[in-house]
């Protein structure tokens, strides 16, 4: 979408804030839809890639929220979803905590699900990686290019990857799941987005939110990961090497995220040792 032709908000405050996360606020907009209204400095091309990809998607596959349109409040650009009424897969594992294998599985079942669709989106995931790291700062030219000839030697697959998989990004509503936040989908072998998935449930924090929730999150998500993977791999039967060959560069990519110091000095730590 032009910029030019992006809906202008005046005046956000008659909206509720429903939820937030390191890039974005969701607030409820009007009774059917809801806006994702990003940070200020997140750039224009990434959220518009997220609309391009979420409307492609939601045409490939089922229970993914309809796209309606962008807006613009002051510098902070938006999207408008369909609302997807209930909470979250955190919300619901921090809720019946007994169920938290049960909704592991669940997560499990469903990224094998995705990566079972064929979609060109214009965005493979090597090359997607070797940009990224590109941008990294913390990191030497030659360990840049290290991690980029690397990647070049691993698999080249056409499976669709979500690339921020993880509960979060999941919606339950009458017991059916769909999934949100296709901002860095691309496609490539599955094994790279299982392995972000992992990399997000063992190093990830949440930068936004109130101290139980991050508490709670960082308590129980080692547990989700390893229930998830043990599943994961059951169902589409790869091996364990095939999907931690990816960390390294992946791990790497995420230093260019939106993420907290302490995360961003454990995943540094990680490339070097890897390196």
């Amino acid at each position: 979408m032009k910029q030019e032709s992006v809906k202008k908000i005046d005046d956000i405050s008659e909206f509720v804030l429903l939820n937030q996360g390191n890039t974005a606020e969701i607030y409820l907009y009007g009774n059917t839809q809801i806006v994702k209204l990003f940070r200020e400095g997140m750039p224009f091309l990434l959220i518009n890639k997220e609309y391009e990809n979420g409307k492609a998607i939601n045409l490939a596959l089922k229970n993914t929220p309809k796209v309606f349109g962008m807006v613009l409040y002051k510098s902070r650009y938006g999207i408008v979803y369909e609302r997807i009424t209930g909470g979250d897969m955190i919300q619901a594992m921090l809720g019946k905590i007994y169920k938290i294998r049960k909704y592991s599985k669940s997560l499990a079942f469903l990224h094998s699900e995705i990566h079972k669709t064929q979609i060109d989106l214009g965005q493979n995931v090597k090359e997607m990686l070797c940009e990224n790291i590109d941008s990294v700062t913390v990191l030497t030219d030659s360990e840049k290019e290290n991690i980029k000839s690397y990647i070049r030697m691993l698999t080249d697959k056409n499976n669709l990857c979500h690339f921020d998989f993880h509960p979060g990004n999941v919606m339950i509503r009458n017991n059916t799941l769909y999934v949100i936040d296709w901002m860095t989908a691309c496609t490539g072998d599955a094994n790279a987005d299982a392995a972000r998935t992992l990399l997000l449930l063992r190093y990830g924090e949440m930068k936004y939110g109130n101290l139980f929730l991050k508490t709670a999150v960082q308590i129980f998500k080692k547990l989700i990961g390893n229930i998830y993977f043990k599943e994961y791999k059951k169902l589409t039967g790869i091996k364990r090497y095939e999907t931690e060959r990816w960390i390294l560069p992946i791990a790497a990519a995420r230093l260019t995220e939106w993420i907290t110091d302490s995360e961003k000095r454990k995943l540094l730590k990680l490339v070097k040792e890897k390196l």
